[in-house]
This record gives structure tokens, C-alpha cells and sequence, in this order.
């Protein structure tokens, strides 16, 4: 009987070993058999939305903060006048903001990425202020939304990584997804954008007397007043001066400060009678500066144009714009002569729109009707 439970007790552990052996084998081909060793990291993920909160309506979004690593942040919020870039005072160009939400809403994961934090420097997506930290967003409004660390952009995949903040999980989005992070590039680009048609006559002066005055002959074609003597190419330059207004332009925004008397002053009549102003100097960091106001003229416009005209008028008035580069030399060169001494000319003023050259020449080409004028981006 003995020897007949030593040999079952035998036979047990055997059993036990080969059951143990099969279960190893299972698990070593389950790791490393074919197919298994690199497990597709999407897996799970791919296809998926990043936000679904977002899916249904991105309105539900009422303030937006976008955190740079190394910059100052942005804050946006959603208010009765449309979107507010908090830190300008300034309204955010809407269309602009609008088409980054939808975009964000329909951002979809193409595959997860790294899990362990000693990687996340690697894809720009460690938390902030940490090494290796992106930029972060947070969405605020109705529903509570997860921190979004969004990293670098990879061009070869054609994906932004990003990773919520909280989960371990890095994920590679679909496109990119990096929003504006400088306030002003929130806001309405270009500052005007009125065809060089639209303008009459130029006058620019300089604080020291030169002046260039350069106005359109009946049939439209420009010709020069006046210009410093010596002026090289005046026609050509006096054509800039006349596009000036097309794609006007700024890179920062500052409250409004009065002009300073070292300051050219540039005035443009429009061929609605309207006159534009633009002072422009160069501030104590050498970029150049300048002041904007628009005056309706004489005669008044019908009222869809004069809405359009007076919410441009506001929001170019509001603020010191500091001006693309280019915009200085153009005015600088145009006075620029070896003899700066102006030769006499009579002063650009705003004539009743009844009457004078500038009505004759407006009858040649329509003036800015109520749509060129919403074509400036007026405020929301």
C-alpha cells in the first residue's frame, strides 16, 4: 500500500509539472509567438474621438486658456459681444475661433502612444513645468473638460502627440492641433484691407516739412503732386503708398497712447469722402508704431455703410497697433530725398461729397459700398 501512494504521489507532481510547463509555454508564445511581440499600440484607441464632450456642441465652451511652456498665457472667453481675448481687452476674431473649436472637436486618435513618464519629454506632452512640458489647454464652460498637454508635431505621421493630464496614456492625433498662443493672434487679421482703388489721394509728411502728395487724374490713373526733390522712382513709390491700406497689418498691440510729435503722418481720402489717418513712429525698441482714425465724410453714407464704416472706426481707434515689418521703410523711403524741402501744394482736405475733384473721380469708380466696409472686419 506503501509503495502504491509513493508511486501516486509521484505521478501527481508530474502532473503538475507538465501543467506547469504547458501554462509557461502558453505565456511565452502569448508574449513573444508571432504576431504577439509587437502588439499594434492603437489598439483599443484608434479611430476615437480625443474629446467626445465636444462632439455633440463645442458652444457648451465659454472660456479658453492656453498656457505656452515658456510664454505667457491667453484667455479667451465667450461673453453677449462674441469671443474676448482677456489679456488685450480686444475682441478674438470669431471665425477664428470657432473654426479651431470645430477642429478640436473633431480631432480623432490615430494610436496610443507611450505610457511611461520618463518618455513624455520625448513628445513634448510631460506636465507643466516639468522638462519636456508643451503647451497646455483647458476648456471651461458647462462641462468639465480633462487638461489637454498637447507636445510636438510630427509631420511624418501627420499627427499632434498629446496626453491628458492625469492619465498616463500619450496618444498621436489626427492633424495639428497646436492652438495660437500669442493673444494677438487671436485677434482680426488683417487690420484694413481696402483695395488701393478705393483711395484718391495720399498725402505724407514728415515732422520736418517734406511732404509727398500724390493724387488721380480724372481717368483714374495716379500722378505726383509733390515729393521731396531728389526722390528717386516718385510715381512707383506714390503706387505703394496708394496699396498701403490692402493688407494692413500689425504683430503686437498696446493701449493707446497719444502721438508722439516725431511721428509721419500719412492721410488718405477714399473715394466715399471718407479720410484715414495713420500716424506711425518708431517706439523706444525700434518697432515701428502707429495710430489709426478714420473720419466719415462730409455728406454722411447710407446707414448700412456708415455702421460698417463707425465699427471700424472703433476698433482701429482702440488701441496702438505695432506695425508689420515694411510699413516704416515704405513711408521712410517715400520722404527719404537729399533735399526734403517740400514744394508748395495745396492741403488735402475732405470736400463736401457733392462737389469738387475728389466727387468727380468717385463718379468714375463706385465708392466703398456697405459690404467693402464689412469687409473690414469690423467688431462682432
Amino acid at each position: 500500500m506503501a509503495a502504491l501512494a509513493r508511486e501516486r504521489g509521484a505521478m501527481s507532481w508530474r502532473a503538475l509539472g507538465v501543467l506547469f510547463a504547458v501554462a509557461l509555454l502558453a505565456l511565452l508564445l502569448d508574449a513573444f509567438g508571432p504576431g504577439r511581440h509587437a502588439p499594434p499600440p492603437s489598439a483599443g484607441v484608434a479611430g476615437q474621438l480625443l474629446l467626445p464632450q465636444m462632439a455633440s456642441d463645442n458652444a457648451r465652451v465659454t472660456r479658453i486658456e492656453v498656457q505656452p511652456a515658456h510664454a505667457p498665457g491667453v484667455s479667451l472667453l465667450r461673453g453677449t459681444r462674441g469671443w474676448w481675448v482677456q489679456q488685450l481687452g480686444a475682441p478674438a476674431d470669431a471665425e477664428l475661433v470657432q473654426t479651431w473649436l470645430t477642429r478640436l472637436a473633431r480631432a480623432r486618435i490615430l494610436a496610443a502612444k507611450t505610457r511611461l513618464p520618463s518618455r513624455y519629454a520625448l513628445l513634448d506632452v510631460a506636465d507643466p513645468g516639468q522638462p519636456g512640458a508643451g503647451l497646455a489647454l483647458q476648456l471651461s464652460g458647462s462641462l468639465a473638460w480633462p487638461q489637454v498637454l498637447i507636445g510636438r508635431y510630427d509631420a511624418r505621421q501627420q499627427g499632434t502627440f498629446v496626453r491628458l493630464r492625469g492619465h498616463r496614456q500619450s496618444l498621436l492625433v489626427a492633424g495639428d492641433l497646436a492652438p495660437p498662443s500669442r493673444a494677438v493672434d487671436w485677434m482680426q487679421h488683417p487690420l484694413l484691407s481696402l483695395p488701393a482703388s478705393a483711395v484718391l489721394q495720399i498725402d505724407l509728411i514728415s515732422p520736418r516739412g517734406a511732404r509727398f502728395l500724390l493724387d488721380r487724374s480724372l481717368d483714374g490713373a495716379p500722378r505726383v503732386v509733390t515729393a521731396p526733390r531728389g526722390l528717386r522712382q516718385p510715381l512707383a513709390r506714390g503706387a505703394l503708398l496708394l496699396g498701403i491700406f490692402d493688407g494692413l497689418d500689425y504683430s503686437g498691440v498696446y493701449a493707446r497712447v497719444a502721438t508722439p510729435p516725431q511721428a509721419l503722418r500719412l492721410r488718405a481720402l477714399l473715394s466715399d469722402g471718407s479720410l484715414l489717418t495713420l500716424s506711425a513712429w518708431r517706439g523706444r525698441d525700434g518697432h515701428a508704431l502707429g495710430n489709426l482714425s478714420i473720419q466719415a465724410p462730409v455728406g454722411g453714407l447710407p446707414p448700412e455703410a456708415a455702421a460698417g464704416l463707425a465699427r471700424t472706426a472703433a476698433r482701429v481707434q482702440a488701441h496702438t497697433w505695432q506695425l508689420v515689418p515694411g510699413i516704416w521703410s515704405l513711408l521712410r523711403d517715400a520722404l527719404d530725398a537729399k533735399d526734403t524741402r517740400p514744394r508748395t501744394a495745396p492741403p488735402l482736405t475732405m470736400p463736401p461729397a457733392a462737389s469738387g475733384r475728389a466727387s468727380v473721380q468717385a463718379a468714375l469708380r463706385p465708392p466703398p459700398t456697405a459690404a467693402a466696409w464689412a469687409a473690414l472686419r469690423g467688431a462682432p
